[in-house]
């Protein structure tokens, strides 16, 4: 004769413990909220750095491309058309000679903010990096 399993044997209620299932369930639920808002908080932190880094970067590169705008002399002549004539008419600008003490002083601006900009962008890969290692580890399998 075959024998019967065991659940067929016990007698529990049609749909078992409710109440202490239900408790289960709401303390797992609070505790992936907590989880989920602690990496929310992580990702406003981390977007925090990212902007301020990036407008410090953005910055320095402006202010370098600014200055270089304003010392630099322009290499193109103008062009005017005479209004009596379809030629064109080239005037071109004399080269004003710079002396070598605004040229020395023009690239000693640019190599020191080009390497605060390295700088800023090595620091921020490396933020990068570390919050990249931080965040691989798996911690919602326990």
């Amino acid at each position: 004769m075959a024998t019967l399993p065991k659940n067929i044997l016990t007698f529990e209620e049609p749909f078992g413990d409710t109440n202490g299932r239900k408790v289960e369930l709401k303390s797992t639920t609070e505790g992936y909220r907590r989880l989920l808002e602690e990496k929310l908080e992580d990702l406003k932190i981390d977007a925090a750095e990212i902007g301020k880094q990036a407008i410090v970067i953005g910055g320095v590169i402006a202010a370098v491309y600014l200055l270089v705008d304003a010392l630099l002399p322009e290499d193109e002549p103008e062009i005017k058309v005479k209004n009596g004539s379809n030629v064109p008419v080239v005037i071109e600008r004399h080269e004003e000679k710079t002396s070598w003490v605004t040229k020395a002083v023009v690239s000693y601006a640019v190599t020191w903010a080009l390497g605060m900009a390295r700088e800023k962008l090595i620091d921020y890969l490396a933020t990068q990096q570390n919050s990249n290692a931080g965040t691989n580890t798996n911690e919602t399998s326990k």
